[in-house]
């Protein structure tokens, strides 16, 4: 199961389809430690711009970005999963999330407060 996830995930990321609403991550958990790896879409209905952040004892860092390259974030964060599961730790995917905090979510609801006021 996971791996047909991790498959559906990537496939999504190369093939231009991934989203702002299809931010992803991966928990990792090895005794009582536990890694975070998110994908986030820094765009709403595109797969790039794109960061893979690792959080790793509560301080998160950007580990990859991408600004053009479809597919480069998913890639990334899979060959680092597979990385992780070498050195022992067991990963999972997590749900999807959605960041509603995008520019044009904000540009959205001013433009539709702007035509309620009127």
């Amino acid at each position: 199961m996971y791996k047909a996830s991790l498959a559906i995930l990537v496939g999504l990321g190369m093939t231009g389809l991934a989203s702002a609403s299809d931010n992803y991550s991966y928990t990792c958990t090895h005794a009582n430690q536990e890694r975070k790896i998110d994908v986030i879409y820094l765009q709403r209905e595109s797969s790039v711009p794109c960061e893979v952040r690792y959080t790793k004892d509560g301080q998160e860092e950007t580990l990859w970005n991408a600004s053009y390259t479809e597919g480069y974030c998913e890639e990334k964060a899979t060959e680092f999963v597979k990385k992780q599961e070498g050195w022992g730790w067991s990963c999972s995917v997590d749900q999807p999330e959605t960041d509603d905090s995008l520019p044009e979510d904000a540009e959205v609801k001013a433009s539709e407060s702007d035509k309620h006021e009127r």
